[in-house]
């Protein structure tokens, strides 16, 4: 398995970011056609990066293969957002890797509480989540897909 590098969004991966982004919901039947829902991905730095959040760039020789990102709440509480992993990188434990990495961060950041939320029809990310002690707290429909919410304590 080739060694994978989980580094700080720059500027320049802005275009992957939102490639890898829309192929991932594609993927998964889960794209939901409301531009409101993305505006994140148009300012990352100011959303995540410079508001006590981080977004993680996955490569692999330099090639971006996955993302995930981190999003204040407020003073005690983040949200896991935009995990996203290349179809044909799936299965390497990419996800894990970058999830274990937003929870360190989370962690130095002194949050007390982790969320996210994920389709019902995404099973391998329900697994992850739950692997790493997240939760189920509610279900509910957005965009006319069933989305279940996980919480982790830290």
């Amino acid at each position: 398995m080739p060694k994978v590098t989980i580094r700080q969004y720059q500027s320049s991966d802005k275009d992957f970011v939102w490639q890898l982004h829309l192929k991932g919901l594609h993927q998964m039947n889960s794209f939901i056609d409301d531009p409101n829902l993305d505006k994140d991905l148009q300012s990352i730095e100011e959303v995540y990066i410079n508001n006590k959040g981080e977004f993680f760039i996955a490569t692999i020789h330099n090639q971006i293969v996955g993302i995930g990102a981190l999003k204040k709440i407020d003073n005690e509480h983040a949200e896991i957002k935009r995990m996203r992993v290349d179809q044909e990188f799936q299965g390497q434990k990419i996800g894990s890797q970058i999830l274990d990495s937003l929870i360190q961060k989370a962690q130095e950041l002194s949050y007390k509480k982790l969320i996210l939320d994920t389709s019902i029809k995404m099973h391998v990310a329900q697994n992850l989540y739950q692997s790493r002690g997240f939760d189920e707290y509610k279900r509910d429909t957005i965009g006319g897909l069933e989305t279940i919410f996980y919480e982790k304590v830290l």
